[in-house]
């Protein structure tokens, strides 16, 4: 028992790369923005197109029609979640007084 506990690794600290600090850093939030809406709708066309190809009847694989459609759905959530987040900070930063 004492030999297995012996050979346990100690947990090592997380390390982040400059790369990812940097990227953060230099996306503005309108161009985050842009791009959430711009992948919403992109999924969305997909997911619109699956559905016009299951009911016409050329659909071959239903269970990619499902992920496309739910792909779809949790972009708007996020969509839907980002803009009322936004305009609750807007109406506290409004509230702010000086």
């Amino acid at each position: 028992m004492a030999n297995i506990i012996s050979n346990i690794q100690p947990i090592k600290p997380m390390t982040f790369s400059k790369i990812e600090e940097n990227q953060a850093s230099t996306g503005s939030f309108s161009s985050v923005l842009k791009d959430v809406v711009s992948e919403y709708t992109t999924l969305q066309e997909a997911s619109d197109k699956d559905t016009t190809d299951l009911a016409v009847g050329n659909a071959d694989n239903l269970t990619q029609i499902q992920i496309n459609s739910m792909k779809a759905e949790t972009a708007l959530q996020t969509t839907v979640q980002l803009t009322s987040r936004v305009v609750s900070a807007y109406k506290e930063i409004m509230q702010t007084q000086i």
